[in-house]
Parts: C-alpha cells; structure tokens; sequence
C-alpha cells in the first residue's frame, strides 16, 4: 500500500501595497506605520514615509522652512530699501548743491550720480528683482573708486566694510530665499538651525549677557534657559538642539542673579550705617 506524504504548505503570498495592489510592499511609513511601495515612498532625511506624511511640516521641516520664507522679505532687504531712500534723498541734494553753487566740481557730480544710482538699485533689491542681489554688489565697489578718486586713500579703507557687507548679503540663505533662489538641504539646514532650532534656548542665552548688566533680565533669561532646556529632544522631528546654549545660558543667569544679589546686599547694608 503507497503511503500518503503530507500535502505542501501553500506558497505564502507576497505583500501589497494598499495604494497600488499590482506593487509589492517595500516597508513601513515611519510616520503612520503605512505599507508603501515603490511609487508611494519618499525618502526625507534618511527615514522613509508615505508619499501623504512626506507633505507634513513636521517631517520634511527644511521644506516646511523653506516655503515659509519664499519670497518673504528679511532683514537684509529691509536695512537696504531704507538705505535706498537715503541715498535717493543724498544724492538729490548734492545734484542740487552742484547746480546752485557749481562749487563741488567732478567730485559732487560723480558722487551725488552714484548715490541715485544706489537708491535705485536698492529700491530694485527691495522690490525683489533678481538682478538687484548682484547689481548691489557693485554698487560700494563703484563708490570705492570714487572715494578714492575724490577723498584719497582713508576713504578707501573706510570703503572696504560696506564692500564686505554685501557679500556676506549676496550668501545668506535667508536672503536667496526672499529671491525665491533654489538653496542646497545643508544652507537650509544651517539657517533652520539659526532661525527656527529652539528659539527660546537661544533668547534665554542671549539674554543672560545681557543680565550681567541688568538685573531683571537675568530671571527672564533663566527662565527661558530651563524651559529650552527641556525642550532638547534630537530624536524628535525636527529635531531640538541648542543644549549647550541652554546650559550655558542657566550658568550666566545665575551668576548674573547670585552677583546682584551679593552687590544689593553690600549696598543696602552700606546705606544702613
């Protein structure tokens, strides 16, 4: 009599994707715990997601960082258009002191066509026009020459600082973004960091040195220090740094507190003789 073999175990069936079923499954959102496949993962900073959590400011917050300043004006392109109006009004004047007095010679004509041609290009810079980032550049560079042509060479070097300045303007993330220019993950990392990275940790720390001096201040920026330094979290999304300066900032506090509390103590007790 021919023995019966146990029948095989069914072929297990493979994973599929819920979105895509004719897809196999190649992992798990680390957001929600959804099966994706190939043509719903995104990959953010290392971690895969479904393609819905990937929109989510809390996932991709370079992304979220970078849309919330899209065109947005910043400091830089304030600080500029209000330079615009001074040279609008600057220039206005020397032009008009060379036409009534005819005293100023080559030098107030130059200078004053300079400081018009300024307030122009910075009223384009504020405005947001894309050639305005660059034409500023050239703009304390041109004055450089006429300084030097008109007041010598102490002119110059005091020239150099406004040449510096524009360019530290022309590379900061901050402002390409107000230009709507495409910056690089790691220059959004960096200005996430300075701008939206535990901004009460960082207040509290700027505030401490400013404790030293004044007293009230020293209790707020400890307060904002403790508070900052519970919020540090790296494994969060987006992560929470800025320890260091928490810490530091409770240090600086309480000295500035202890220090006010020992030169209070001397002075009422100086007073009471």
């Amino acid at each position: 009599m021919e023995s019966l073999s146990p029948a095989p175990p069914p072929e297990a069936t493979e994973a599929r994707c819920p979105a895509h079923p004719q897809k196999p499954v190649l992992g798990a959102c680390a957001r929600c715990g959804t099966f994706f496949c190939e043509y719903d993962r995104e990959t953010v900073d290392g971690k895969d997601y479904c393609d819905t959590c990937a929109e989510h400011p809390d996932v991709d917050y370079l992304e979220a960082f970078r849309l919330k300043y899209w065109g947005k004006r910043d400091a830089w392109a304030w600080l500029v258009g209000f330079g615009a109006l001074f040279n609008f009004f600057a220039g206005a004047i020397i032009l008009a002191n060379e036409v009534v007095n005819k005293d100023t010679g080559n030098a107030g004509l130059l200078l004053g066509l300079l400081a018009l041609v300024g307030g122009c290009v910075g009223a384009c810079f504020w405005m947001g026009m894309p050639f305005a980032r660059l034409a500023l550049c050239f703009v304390p560079i041109a004055s450089l020459f006429v300084s030097g042509f008109t007041a010598g060479a102490e002119a110059v070097g005091r020239g150099i600082w406004p040449v510096i300045i524009t360019l530290v303007m022309y590379n900061n993330t901050r402002n390409k973004l107000f230009f709507k220019e495409e910056v690089s993950r790691e220059a959004l990392q960096k200005a996430w960091h300075l701008y939206s990275n535990n901004t009460v940790a960082r207040a509290g720390f700027m505030l401490s040195f400013i404790g030293l001096l004044f007293a009230p201040l020293a209790l707020i920026s400890l307060l904002c220090s403790i508070i900052g330094l519970r919020n540090v979290n790296p494994a969060a999304t987006p992560p929470v740094g800025r320890k260091g300066q928490a810490i530091a900032g409770i240090v600086l506090s309480a000295v500035s507190i202890v220090g006010w509390g020992i030169f209070w103590t001397f002075k009422f007790a100086h007073l009471a003789k």
